[in-house]
């Protein structure tokens, strides 16, 4: 869960630092809140820190095990890292393996390109539509548009308006399934040698005329990919999938991935998401971007809904 902290006494941030290491294994209590901006999470906080107990301190082989998992995880941990006895292990391909050697290459080319995004401002356009529990048709819900800003794979909104009206709250008050991927945050816990995603060669195909080579992969739960939030609860499912690397040059230009096996507490059963990347002129100069998505949402009760977002450079 996602508690806010408070901002006085010796539960705030550097109260907490002083206090506990990583690793350490801890039981907290909480007490709930009106919903509650946080800028520097741009997310609403429902919950309240009121206590934070020590359990016990990491054992030598639990802290090794978590020193040697995931590389990174949404956001940043304030507590510092002791160093690790040995590196995490790399799960490189088999460059003799079918497809390894393109994919060998087309890692190291979107890792830098993950790296080295362009800033760019775009107009977004996303349709959504919704079909209830025990229906077979979808009906619109709402269309949605804003002015959109990347920096680097991350995004913020603004000049939001929906159904063509004005939109004074966050993007994240939005009634609905709300998107947040699409932008190229997949593109790292794919490719990342250290990330636990496996990925197998399929075949070649062409995409928008251009050919390309398939593979599909896996990835567990708890893996590099980002976290779903629901209100205070969040929680990092395995992902499974599809993608489509240029031949020769190596970039992505397709993704297909689903997400799967939310706990049923939080009311969330599943999410396809289908992302396409093409050239566009940014400054006169040609940069590959995401361009479409569209994502399908199940809930557990039967809801569903469907997400086609545009952005337009």
């Amino acid at each position: 869960i996602d508690a806010k902290l408070p901002s006085v006494g010796d539960l705030d941030a550097a109260g907490l630092l002083a206090k506990f290491h990583m690793g350490d294994q801890v039981e907290i209590s909480y007490r709930p809140i009106p919903p509650t901006w946080e800028p520097s999470t741009v997310r609403y906080q429902y919950l309240e820190l009121t206590e934070i107990r020590l359990i016990r301190r990491p054992s030598s082989q639990e802290l090794a095990s978590l020193l040697g998992g995931v590389p990174f995880r949404e956001g940043r941990n304030l507590l510092q890292r002791p160093p690790a006895t040995s590196p995490p292990p790399s799960r490189a391909p088999d460059s003799n393996a079918p497809g390894g050697r393109e994919l060998a290459h087309a890692r190291q080319v979107n890792l830098d390109y993950a790296q080295n995004m362009p800033n760019f401002v775009a107009d977004e356009k996303a349709k959504r539509y919704r079909m209830g529990p025990g229906s077979s048709t979808w009906r619109d819900f709402d269309t949605v548009e804003s002015e959109i800003t990347f920096r680097g794979n991350h995004a913020a909104r603004q000049q939001i308006r929906r159904n063509g009206k004005p939109w004074d709250q966050p993007f994240e008050a939005l009634p609905g399934f709300k998107w947040y991927e699409g932008f190229g945050t997949e593109i790292t816990p794919l490719f990342d040698p250290k990330c636990p995603a496996t990925i197998e060669f399929e075949g070649r195909s062409k995409v928008n005329g251009r050919p390309v080579l398939d593979y599909r992969f896996a990835a567990p739960v708890d893996g590099c990919f980002p976290f779903f939030f629901f209100d205070y609860q969040r929680f990092n499912p395995a992902r499974t999938g599809n993608f489509s690397i240029d031949d020769p040059d190596g970039h992505i230009l397709r993704l297909d991935e689903q997400a799967s096996g939310f706990p049923a507490e939080i009311e969330f059963a599943e999410r396809e998401e289908h992302i396409a990347w093409d050239y566009v002129k940014i400054a006169e100069e040609s940069h590959l971007v995401p361009v479409r998505a569209t994502f399908l949402v199940r809930y557990y009760d039967g809801t569903h809904y469907r997400i086609d977002r545009k952005s337009v450079v």
